[in-house]
């Protein structure tokens, strides 16, 4: 009995005399076991709440400041920071999105979508990559200057912006956030998702050293739906070929079979030219030409082989899904719909992609009509902050090279761009190949060793800013 209550008296001591900042830090897990917890909580886009709440509480357990921006079904989002917002200290921000696209058919899956198994160095299932597994990142980095804060003043407040509805397009997270919590965030700086580093796509150029690209700039995301009408219905046995759905098939199929022009933006220029000098050589000296003559004739050639290539000078235009067709089998159809995802290069407008289309297909009766618009963001010219970053990705990465890069996909980073602060996407981790094909795909993962890396340049990159102050 003496024994117990001895037990007792030294374990209520330890309790009573440890810090308040260690006391949460220890309900903190390792990287991997809490992206694993937070993958298990499914938050398709539109229902984000229940994962939303978890991590929030994660941050705030950890000593990180929480402040909601908004808390509706389906719109939750907030910030976690090291001090209060109400300090009004000039503010670097990472963003990741709580939301993530559906897992399709299960049976497609090695693992559980929603399993989050740690198996093989990796943790597997649907947001590990896309984006939960940044967030992890980012979480991590920050929460080894919670303790810091405490006694320090530091320079600079950092937050991580949580948001909802990013796979959807944004209106129910970042739009939200630039709209009516911008002022309040007091924005330095924004680092989101985008570029990563690679040792597989140019590895027979860069002799197998790794190449990070940081986004820079991304195509902007453009929906549209297309629509056909016809007098022209009745009988499937009768029918002539003006009907609706004749009309929409010749009319897909030739803007599908278009050719999209080539355009070399500034952003994607200053890529071929960063990429040449780590090149170096004939080829190096090429890509540092990107608007000569000879560079665009070898480019044509290039897209016309590489579908990557291609997507990084063109306006991308993707069938998506057709409208439903009630009709029955034996009736043909009056109207149909289809609905297409573009991705306009940067500086390309709503009216410039609608516009080719309709040149295009060059049927004066079809109806375009856009489901969304182009943010008109410009690209961020590298400067200080790209600088810090790039340091912190060679510091972990023996003999890699950072350039700017245009990413050839969409994100929430066009929203703050808009409005005029510098923003870059990296994602700071060396990826495969089959890693980047696993995003919206079966078997998504992200390995452990991605978690630990990215959480080192982090943790580089916050401390050169501090240490460095103001520009």
């Amino acid at each position: 009995m003496k024994n117990n209550f001895l037990y007792l008296a030294i374990t209520l001591l330890l309790l009573l005399c440890t810090p308040l900042w260690a006391k949460r830090d220890s309900l903190v897990t390792s990287p991997a076991s809490l992206l694993s917890s937070y993958i298990q909580i499914e938050s398709v886009s539109g229902e984000e709440n229940e994962a939303a709440y978890f991590i929030s509480k994660v941050c705030r357990d950890a000593g990180l400041i929480v402040e909601y921006i908004s808390d509706h079904p389906g719109a939750v989002n907030f910030c976690a920071s090291l001090y209060p917002l109400s300090e009004r200290r000039p503010n670097i921000l990472f963003h990741t999105h709580i939301d993530v696209v559906p897992a399709g058919d299960f049976e497609g899956w090695s693992y559980p979508p929603f399993g989050g198994v740690v198996d093989k160095g990796r943790v597997w299932g649907r947001g590990s990559m896309d984006n939960k597994g940044l967030g992890i990142i980012e979480f991590f980095a920050l929460k080894s200057f919670v303790e810091r804060a405490l006694y320090e003043d530091l320079p600079y407040n950092v937050t991580i912006l949580f948001v909802s509805g990013e796979e959807t397009g944004g209106a129910t997270g970042s739009a939200i956030v630039v709209e009516n919590f911008f002022e309040t965030l007091n924005p330095y700086l924004l680092i989101g998702e985008g570029g990563a580093g690679t040792t597989e796509l140019l590895g027979s150029i860069t002799k197998g050293k790794p190449l990070f690209g940081i986004s820079i700039a991304e195509k902007e995301s453009l929906w549209l739906k297309l629509s056909w009408e016809s007098s022209s219905a009745g009988h499937a046995s009768i029918a002539d070929d003006s009907n609706a759905i004749a009309t929409m098939v010749r009319d897909l199929n030739t803007l599908i079979n278009s050719k999209r022009p080539i355009i070399i933006t500034d952003e994607s220029a200053l890529m071929m030219r960063s990429l040449g000098k780590v090149i170096g050589g004939v080829k190096g000296r090429l890509m540092q030409r990107p608007n000569s003559p000879i560079f665009k004739r070898a480019l044509n050639f290039l897209a016309k082989k590489n579908s990557i290539v291609n997507d990084l000078f063109t306006n991308k235009i993707t069938l998506s899904s057709f409208g439903a067709n009630s009709t029955a089998i034996n009736q043909s159809s009056a109207y149909e719909c289809a609905y297409l995802d573009t991705r306009a290069l940067p500086g390309v407008l709503t009216e410039d992609i609608v516009d080719f289309i309709a040149h295009s297909i060059k049927n004066p009766d079809i109806k375009i009509e856009p489901l969304s618009e182009i943010q008109h963001s410009k690209g961020t010219v590298p400067e200080y902050f790209f600088n810090l970053m790039a340091s912190a990705i060679k510091e972990e990465f023996e003999g890699a090279s950072v350039i700017p890069m245009l990413l050839p996909a969409s994100t929430d980073n066009n929203f703050y761009r808009s409005k005029g602060i510098p923003v870059y996407g990296i994602n700071p981790m060396l990826v495969t190949e089959d890693q980047l094909n696993s995003i919206h795909n079966f078997d998504e993962f992200i390995k452990i060793e991605d978690l630990e890396s990215g959480i080192r340049v982090f943790k580089r990159f916050i401390e050169s800013v501090q240490r460095g102050a103001t520009p």
